[in-house]
């Protein structure tokens, strides 16, 4: 657990000092950015899927070209895999090296591209659990941070080329696909109404969610997928509700700003949208564990742009209540921002203690006592 503390410790207080200015920005998303590579590229056996990832890269080493082509892993994933490992390595270490380096090269360019203080986007993707996600789920949310970054086609409505992203992002992992009706569904205006509506309708999607995925035939194949005994535990409800409630006081937070937020960029719409569709996939998750993970895309956009959005506009509301009288605005500040990050830090503590997504402990390169895949 320590080294988790304290590596949310340093790349957040790293950048308070350094983001006072443009160039210190570049310089720390550079800083973080390295770090959060360093850090995935040199685990050893660190998270659930490490063995399921090294085997699969070693069996692409010895499988026929036909046989990779029909693996079910997407092609956008498997072909590289393939290539890394007959022209460049054959060590499967360095396919994690490489999907560190993508995976942290993507997360910062969004970083550094939607807020003055990206230090903020990296607290929530560390406490949320988004980076012990990227340990795993390496797959989806490559082709999640895809699609993050192709959401400003949104703001220019530019479906065509929004959809054209989404297509490629479905390379890496199919649900990306799930986001294309989300263009539309996330541009209607965000308010109490329409928050009612698609609330009601979430609603009778939980209680009726296994008649409606066995009326498509996509979603059929899916739940016969994960009938069977390996798989039933991902069809079957989640084990960390602690999870869902968490990523609804997110999203309350959200929207106790939201007409601030709204005021200041319009385009926030579409990210309030996000943080709530966060909160929804995660609450669905409670019956069905693996619909969870179509949250990620919302989840990111949550952690890395609106959530850093609205602790600013939080602050400067703390700036217009107090004008003159800096010491009741500091307390105050102080206060909602220590609340928040106790609940926050609490949250990723509690993760690491339970060793969510098999990250704890975490061991390296130099120093690893689990199984090799190689065996």
């Amino acid at each position: 657990m320590l080294i988790y503390m304290t590596l949310l410790a340093a790349i957040v207080l790293i950048g308070i000092p350094l983001c006072r200015k443009k160039a210190g920005k570049a310089i720390y998303c550079g800083i973080a950015g390295f770090v959060l590579f360093f850090m995935a590229a040199v685990r050893k056996y660190t998270g659930y899927d490490y063995n399921l990832y090294g085997q699969i890269f070693l069996d692409y080493l010895r499988y026929p070209d036909r046989k990779v082509y029909a693996h079910r892993f997407e092609k956008g994933i498997a072909m590289p895999m393939r290539l890394l490992g007959n022209l460049f390595f054959d060590d499967y270490q360095t396919m994690f090296v490489v999907f560190a380096f993508v995976i942290a090269l993507m997360l910062m360019l969004i970083l550094y591209k939607t807020s003055d203080r990206p230090y903020l986007g990296v607290f929530f993707f560390l406490t949320m659990g988004m980076y012990f996600n990227t340990m795993n789920f390496m797959r989806q949310m490559i082709a999640a941070f895809i699609v993050v970054l192709g959401m400003r086609y949104i703001k220019t409505n530019q479906f065509f080329r929004y959809t054209l992203v989404v297509l490629f992002a479905s390379c890496f992992h199919l649900s990306a696909l799930i986001m294309i009706p989300f263009y539309f569904i996330m541009k209607i205006k965000f308010n109490y109404i329409t928050l009612a509506i698609y609330s009601g309708l979430g609603a009778l999607a939980f209680i009726f969610s296994m008649e409606i995925m066995q009326s498509f035939t996509l979603s059929r194949l899916f739940v016969q997928r994960y009938s069977g005994p390996e798989g039933r535990g991902e069809l079957n409800g989640s084990t960390w509700p602690l999870y869902t409630v968490f990523f609804g006081l997110c999203f309350l937070f959200v929207l106790l700003f939201r007409k601030r937020l709204i005021e200041k960029d319009p385009f926030n719409n579409v990210w309030i949208w996000c943080a709530f569709f966060a909160f929804y996939f995660e609450a669905l998750g409670l019956k069905h564990n693996i619909l969870a993970r179509l949250e990620m895309p919302f989840l990111i956009a949550c952690g890395t742009v609106i959530l850093p959005r609205t602790v600013e506009c939080m602050l400067e509301w703390f700036r217009s209540k107090f004008p003159e009288d800096r010491r009741k605005r500091i307390i105050s500040s102080a206060a909602a921002v220590g609340s928040a990050a106790i609940i926050c830090v609490g949250m990723y503590g509690y993760m690491i203690e339970h060793n969510y997504n098999g990250v704890n402990p975490y061991q390296t390169i130099w120093y690893a006592v689990w199984e090799d895949p190689r065996k």
